[in-house]
């Protein structure tokens, strides 16, 4: 038994008749459980997306999982994509179906690799029909905001703070974090207690990409007083210097609760976004924004490249161009030349 759910050891995945739906939906728990790291902190929700995708395409296509062929897939593919108005729900993008895709290509690849599974299938069908993978760093979440769609946003999320809301705290003192670091989501996220130490400047020590811990200083006042602002209102000054986590959820009376995830946030964020009204919106756009903003005010690769802890300057190189926007520096000089000829 684990977070999973309850996996049982059976693993009759495919008898004949509708009867096969029970082992179905066990043999996708189990393969959520095998395929996600345990230490994750993302590990429920993950177990949870993962789960949830393969059980939607076998609803969606109404067949056992031994007939399924790559024209099912691609069918299901074309009804993600497909842009339902009516609904008022937009189609999903290339990469979020090249992601859905992959998890149930994985699931049938684990369901193959049991001498006893395995035998009840030909093929992988979800390989066959895998789209190719969207170029890196060329989907929706790389755009960094403007300056001034991140004040709009940051105005937004102040106003809510300020209205004596701890969610609106607590997510005030997130944002300017993410803003402040340009650290990965789950870097922010998982932060506990112990990992904060608040003397002049607020000193953050967590857990890198890699496995590796850095410490950081972060110098930006406003930061601090938003975290100090959001503990002492929903009454978690204690967490300081333990174990617990930095961040929970909390209940419309401000009490808090549960680990916030990042999921959890993100759904947040793309709410304040729409009263910004910036539109569609992706945690990850914190760090290309930072990103962004470093490069111009730096110049310099290599400090970008310290700044986003990346081993390799050619990732700091293609990310950067990627998200930047190319200064003009030649348009009013070509000008001249032709508007002189007007004259």
């Amino acid at each position: 038994m684990n977070e999973t759910g309850k996996l049982s050891s059976e693993i009759t995945l495919l008898p004949a008749g509708s009867e096969y739906l029970p082992a179905l939906q066990n043999a996708i728990l189990l393969w959520a459980d095998s395929s996600t790291a345990a230490d994750s902190s993302r590990r429920h929700d993950l177990l949870r997306d993962k789960q949830r995708v393969v059980a939607a395409f076998f609803h969606f296509a109404a067949k056992h999982p031994a007939e399924v062929v790559a024209r099912d897939v691609k069918a299901w593919q074309a009804e993600m994509e497909r842009s339902e108005e009516a609904e008022g729900k937009r189609g999903l993008k290339p990469a979020s179906i090249y992601v859905r895709t992959s998890h149930l290509s994985s699931f049938y690849a684990w369901v193959m690799r049991h001498p006893q599974l395995g035998s009840h299938l030909r093929e992988n069908p979800a390989l066959l029909a895998r789209p190719k993978p969207p170029r890196a760093y060329q989907n929706e979440s790389t755009k960094s905001w403007t300056d001034d769609e991140l004040q709009k946003l940051i105005l937004v999320v102040r106003k809510k703070a300020e209205s004596g809301k701890v969610v609106g705290k607590r997510d005030l003192a997130l944002l300017l974090l993410f803003m402040a670091t340009g650290m990965r989501r789950e870097e922010i996220i998982s932060l506990r207690g112990k990992d904060v130490r608040l003397d002049e400047t607020l000193i953050v020590t967590g857990k890198i990409k890699g496995g590796n811990y850095r410490r950081r200083e972060v110098d930006d006042p406003d930061v601090k007083e938003a975290l100090l602002n959001y503990l002492k209102a929903a009454g978690r000054m204690s967490a300081l210097k333990t174990d617990a986590p930095l961040w929970t959820r909390h209940d419309p009376a401000g009490v808090p609760g549960a680990p916030l995830s990042s999921h959890s946030f993100a759904k947040n964020l793309k709410r304040y976004a729409d009263v910004a009204g910036l539109g569609h919106v992706h945690l990850h756009q914190t760090r290309h924004t930072f990103a962004r903003i470093v490069a111009e005010d730096t110049g310099s690769i290599t400090d970008v490249q310290d700044a986003l802890d990346h081993k390799n300057p050619q990732t700091t190189r293609v990310y950067v161009q990627r998200i930047a926007v190319k200064r003009d520096k030649h348009s009013r000089n070509i000008a001249k030349r032709y508007r002189a000829t007007e004259r």
